[in-house]
């Protein structure tokens, strides 16, 4: 009979949930049900006999499982206590059990030892995943630097996270009992509690502001804030949690952003140039006031617009935008040279631009024009040429009148001759002495008078014709020439010319040349003449210097210039000379041809020196005109 409820028993186990062991005191299985050998990986059979501890506890545990069960089968421990330990199956698989231990006896001792157990192992697996979640999210709390607080559905605050403190310069127990409010700027204070009633009352999910807090210094801190709920199984609102990030420095550089806009703004609207950017269709993308003005609108209209919805002349705009997509297609920068019409007054205006190529933040192609409006530098050019050229003519009305003077003095002789000639003929015809030798002397006479007056107008013809181009000439040729024309006022004013000069050939406008030469010595001669020296002197030197330049040096003694004025004699209309004796425009006219027709320069200056024993002081013109220049492009 008790064999037969045994096996009942054993068949009830089999079928039952859960581990079931029958273990003598030694820890060796006597039974194990299907469930226990189905975990531990084992037929029934096979278990039977084999020591538990060893093969199924983890060596780390088996002294703890022996103890155990020592203790249990000496009554030691209380029965159906709960214990939970690890057990290895026999592919190695660790699980989690929950025991409960019992035992048999007979005549009062203990023979078996009951096990029941259930595997707890996906429990453990769940509530080991709980734990570290819970101490993931403690420590996302604790070290986040987003600050994160938690309040009450009255926004009283009931903790915040270290960044947070950190933030406000609260402690914990500081913030602990004040509300959301109580740290909110007052600002912000009926926004930000429209938000958050609606959140309570679950009429929004969740809610993002900015807003700016006070920190226990009173000072500001801006914030982006992002508020939700925390509900329970009910969906029952239990906390409210904000995520709070300090935006302060992003503000202030915000801030300093829209201040750097804002001046550079004033600065691009404030700039006489004209400033532009424009996209790849020509449409205004930034603007300043200059360009408004000239297109007689404000810079908010012209956002978006191109040339087109302002500028009537059509061929103007056509090659505005042609310029842009050619300058943006080549990527490269380009000086512009430009006409555009005034709006307002339909003039035409003259601009110089620098156009570069330029993109955006997003990566789009413009260009950036900065245009110089330059119409008045062009009209004062204009003004500029005009006033030369009005020199030029002043200049040679001068020197014509100069050569007017210079013609009567070489005229004098001739015509004194032949007019004595011819007196003379007509005397000795009306005495009847008259004879046709004296005739041929004096016929031959009156025609080398008259070849002289010839030649002489034929040097001054060439001195007035103007060069067309330049010519190969000797500088000792020009400067005998330029000679000539002035001999005959130096011969009757007694002034000596010291020549030390050499051949060189140069290449340019020999008749200016021979003009600033006359000019040089003219202004000599009328201060020689102004002086009351014994002897008067003009030295001429013409040599080649180590530059390679051919050098013409003009030095009187006529005791030089003053040094007050020796810096201005260049200017236009500058003369130490008397109103009636002079122009002014002289020696600037001699600087305009040495500088820029034949690339050369001029100077003076004042020199003492000593000649045949004599001390003298005087003004000395330096000429430098260069050799290798001249040659080349000859």
């Amino acid at each position: 009979m008790q064999k037969k409820i045994d096996n009942s028993i054993l068949k009830y186990l089999n079928i039952t949930k859960g581990l079931f062991l029958i273990l003598d005191k030694d820890a060796n299985v006597i039974f194990a049900n299907e469930q226990a050998c189905e975990i531990l990986g084992i037929s029934q059979e096979k278990i039977v006999s084999l020591n538990w501890v060893d093969n199924f506890i983890p060596i780390e545990l088996r002294a703890y499982i022996k103890n155990v069960i020592k203790q249990i089968a000496n009554k030691n421990m209380q029965i159906n206590e709960f214990v939970e330990n690890e057990i290895v199956t026999l592919s190695g698989q660790r699980k989690f059990i929950s025991w409960r231990n019992s035992y048999i006896q007979e005549n009062d001792k203990v023979t078996q030892v009951i096990c029941s157990g259930q595997d707890i192992t996906e429990k453990k697996e769940i509530q080991k995943y709980i734990e570290e979640k819970e101490e993931r999210l403690k420590a996302i709390f604790d070290f986040s630097p987003l600050g994160i607080l938690i309040s009450d559905k009255t926004g009283k605050m009931i903790e915040a996270n270290l960044a947070f403190l950190n933030m406000l310069g609260y402690s914990q127990d500081e913030i602990l009992g004040k509300t959301y409010l109580d740290i909110t700027h007052k600002e912000n204070i009926d926004l930000n509690e429209e938000y958050f009633n609606k959140l309570i009352d679950n009429e929004i999910g969740m809610y993002k502001i900015t807003k700016k807090y006070i920190t226990k210094n009173s000072e500001l801190l801006w914030c982006n804030v992002t508020v939700s709920t925390i509900k329970d199984e009910l969906n029952e609102i239990l906390y409210v949690l904000a995520i709070i990030e300090d935006i302060t420095e992003m503000k202030k550089r915000e801030e300093d952003i829209i201040s750097q806009r804002k001046f550079l703004h004033t600065i691009i609207d404030e700039n006489p140039n004209i400033i532009i950017v424009k996209d790849y269709e020509g449409k205004f993308v930034l603007v300043n006031q200059a360009i408004a003005r000239l297109y007689n609108t404000t810079t908010e209209d012209m956002i978006g617009k191109s040339d087109a919805d302002y500028n009537p002349n059509e061929d103007q705009v056509k090659h505005y935008l042609q310029s842009v997509q050619e300058i943006m297609d080549l990527d490269e920068t380009k000086l512009v040279y430009e006409e555009s019409t005034d709006i307002v007054t339909g003039k035409i205006r003259y601009f110089q631009s620098i156009k570069k190529p330029i993109t955006d933040r997003y990566g789009n192609k413009q260009l950036l024009i900065i245009a110089n409006d330059i119409t008045d530098i062009k009209e004062a050019q204009k003004k500029l040429k005009d006033n030369e050229e009005m020199i030029h003519h002043q200049s040679k009305m001068a020197a014509m009148g100069e050569m007017l003077e210079n013609i009567a003095h070489q005229w004098r002789q001739p015509l004194s001759v032949i007019t004595t000639s011819a007196s003379s003929v007509k005397i000795h015809k009306e005495m009847g002495t008259l004879s046709d030798e004296f005739l041929d002397e004096v016929l031959d006479a009156i025609v080398k008078s008259g070849n002289h007056l010839s030649q002489t107008i034929d040097d001054f013809r060439d001195f007035f014709k103007p060069n067309r181009a330049k010519v190969s000439f000797n500088i000792v040729n020009t400067y005998k020439k330029a000679l000539f024309l002035v001999s005959s006022k130096l011969k009757n004013r007694e002034i000596d010319i010291v020549e030390n000069i050499e051949d060189i050939n140069l290449f340019g406008f020999d008749n200016e040349l021979i003009q600033v030469i006359m000019n040089l010595i003219n202004n000599a001669r009328d201060a020689l003449e102004e002086s009351e020296l014994e002897y008067k002197y003009i030295f001429v030197d013409i040599f080649k210097d180590k530059e390679n330049n051919a050098v013409l040096k003009i030095l009187d003694n006529a005791g030089g210039i003053p040094v007050n004025v020796i810096g201005k004699i260049f200017e236009p209309y500058f003369t130490t000379k008397h109103k009636s004796l002079g122009t002014g425009i002289g020696l600037y006219m001699c600087e305009e041809i040495l500088v820029k027709h034949m690339n050369g320069e001029i100077s003076v200056k004042n020199k003492e020196f000593e000649y045949e024993g004599n001390s003298f002081k005087g003004a000395e013109f330096t000429l430098k005109i260069p050799i290798l220049e001249s040659l080349e492009e000859s």
